[in-house]
């Protein structure tokens, strides 16, 4: 820099002896001083003193009108990704930041906020944040597992001026769409069709139908245990029909009986119950005919089964007779009987997509504070509800036409509901091993925290490539991913899956998550900071612009000359 001025210098004297033949009195004379020093002004900016005491710090996503109102003349850093003023001051990080301007006591943060890597650098100076507009999709609630046939429901909500949501599978193709309500939140459901890890993408347009962010929802679909399940039906009917369709497809095992007529029934697989064969089940079926067909001691043998974990259905299908309701309230399911079957919907528990009509058993389940509701209408009627009995557990179950999913050609929906009751009843299985506690969220580039861990692990990219990490004695690990997509961790012989974000996805999740940690840091001084002056170099654009003003001047005095 100081040559440069030299130069500059140099090139003054000379022009001013080369202008003083025509006279002092040649505007050109004077000009060139001029230009000279507004030329050095430019280079090297005059500094005037302010007070340095807080920090302005820029970050992503600051709107026009935040960059605007921008102080002048106090000390401005950008942070990488900022869209920054020329007079601010980049910086690679907030500590590079602080090292440069020690004299900080108090930070001013304008935009999406401080990143992770930034927010512990902030100690215990004081901070005010002034946040940005929320952009794309904000929240996000949605499974990281699930059982494979399950229906899967995907809550959220977007920022304006998002008015659809769509949920694309890993082909591209579209599996659903949703428009927003009035308050920026969404709702979408799917079915877990394969078993593996994969990645959805969750897409949000705008009224003219232009896409304003994406979010990959990864999910791992697990095909979790065979089950051993037994119905005892008085007589066949549709909804039984469908069900055994259904646990067969799913390959469940299933035994099943049904009363043709007075000592006919139709039979599949031994249905006998004995100590012996309940123990090797995981849930019955039976329905109130059924249930008057059994003998004290079949009765007597399955709840010494249940209370051992066998889970119970207690299927209603029409009124019930006084014996069946008086047994079925002594296990805790007093009832009513209605005068005819109840009408109802189920469009918001099944996420339906259009409107469908069901209906329910004249039979009203009490309210109890023992039983807890598995299944509601729309309109809060309780249709099935359970309750503990021993290790096992007991409900009651008053639907009657499930089946009409299956004819309405959304199978998935009705292996979901039975899939969903299923898992709440069947008999308890010993809990997996407890894995390594991964980050919720990970970006590519961004360190992330992977805890829980043995004394030798790696991770493994998509690409293959394994990385040994540095475990301490506390048994995390830091690691700062390179890649997008699904990872493995591997931890003496069991792997397990971990997804890291691209560094463009998520963008409206990602800034979300640094206003609401950076909203946490906000704090303020606990005593008034007294003022430290520093020297602000002036911006440089005014020098450049006078400089050209009167270096044009000096080029036309000398083409007229």
């Amino acid at each position: 820099m100081n040559a440069a001025l030299l130069l500059i210098a140099a090139a003054t004297l000379i022009g001013l002896w080369r202008a003083r033949r025509r006279g002092l009195r040649n505007p050109a004379f004077w000009l060139q001083p001029i230009a000279a020093a507004l030329l050095a002004a430019t280079l090297l900016p005059p500094s005037v003193p302010v007070d340095g005491s807080t920090l302005t710090v820029l970050t992503p996503g600051a709107s026009t009108e935040q960059r605007r109102g921008l102080p002048w003349f106090a000390p401005l850093v950008a942070l990488p990704g900022a869209d920054a003023p020329l007079r601010a001051e980049a910086v690679p990080d907030l500590a590079t930041a602080l090292r440069r301007h020690p004299q900080a006591r108090a930070l001013h943060i304008v935009g999406n906020g401080l990143p992770l890597r930034d927010q512990a650098v902030v100690g215990e100076r004081a901070l005010r944040f002034d946040a940005a507009a929320e952009s794309g999709i904000v929240a996000l609630d949605a499974p990281s597992t699930a059982k494979l046939g399950s229906q899967i429901v995907i809550r959220g909500r977007v920022a304006t001026p998002a008015v659809r949501v769509a949920l694309h599978d890993p082909s591209g193709a579209q599996v659903e769409v949703a428009a927003v309500d009035g308050e920026g939140g969404f709702q979408l459901s799917m079915m877990a069709r394969a078993a593996g890890a994969t990645a959805f993408a969750l897409r949000t347009f705008d009224a003219a139908d232009a896409q304003l962010d994406v979010a990959a929802v990864p999910l791992i679909v697990e095909t979790g245990e065979r089950l051993s399940l037994r119905f005892l039906a008085g007589t066949p009917d549709a909804d039984a029909k469908y069900w055994r369709r259904w646990a067969q497809d799913a390959g469940l095992a299933v035994a099943y009986r049904a009363g043709l007529s007075e000592g006919v029934a139709l039979s599949a697989d031994n249905t006998r119950l004995t100590p012996e064969t309940l123990a090797a089940s995981d849930l019955l079926v039976i329905d109130e005919r059924a249930w008057t067909q059994l003998a004290a001691d079949e009765k007597a043998a399955l709840l010494a089964a249940v209370d051992s974990g066998l889970g119970l259905i207690l299927k209603a299908t029409g009124p019930l007779e006084p014996a069946v309701a008086a047994d079925w309230a002594a296990l805790g399911f007093p009832t009513t009987a209605a005068d005819a079957p109840l009408s109802l919907t189920l469009d918001r528990r099944l996420a339906m997509r259009e409107r469908a009509g069901f209906t329910a058993a004249p039979v009203v389940i009490a309210a109890s504070s023992d039983i807890t509701p598995l299944l509601r209408a729309d309109d809060g009627t309780v249709l099935a509800a359970w309750r503990a009995r021993g290790a096992g557990r007991i409900a009651i179950w008053t639907l009657l036409d499930s089946y009409r999913l299956v004819l309405a050609g959304d199978a998935a929906r009705h292996g979901a509901l039975w899939g969903g009751a299923l898992a709440v009843l069947s008999r308890p299985v010993p809990p997996p091993e407890a894995g390594p506690q991964l980050p919720g969220e990970a970006w590519v580039d961004e360190r992330a925290v992977l805890c829980g861990l043995g004394a030798a692990a790696s991770l493994l990219s998509p690409d293959g490539v394994a990385l040994v990490l540095s475990v301490r004695a506390d048994g995390c690990a830091a690691v700062w991913p390179g890649e997008a997509g699904w990872h493995r961790l591997q931890t003496a012989a069991v792997t397990w899956p971990m997804f890291v974000r691209a560094a463009n996805d998520a963008r409206g999740l990602h800034a979300a998550r640094d206003r609401e940690a950076t909203r946490k840091l906000q704090r303020e001084a606990s005593t008034s900071l007294p003022q430290t002056r520093v020297q602000v170099r002036l911006p440089r654009w005014p020098w450049f612009l006078a400089w050209l003003i009167v270096a044009g001047l000096l080029w036309w005095r000398e083409r007229a000359a």
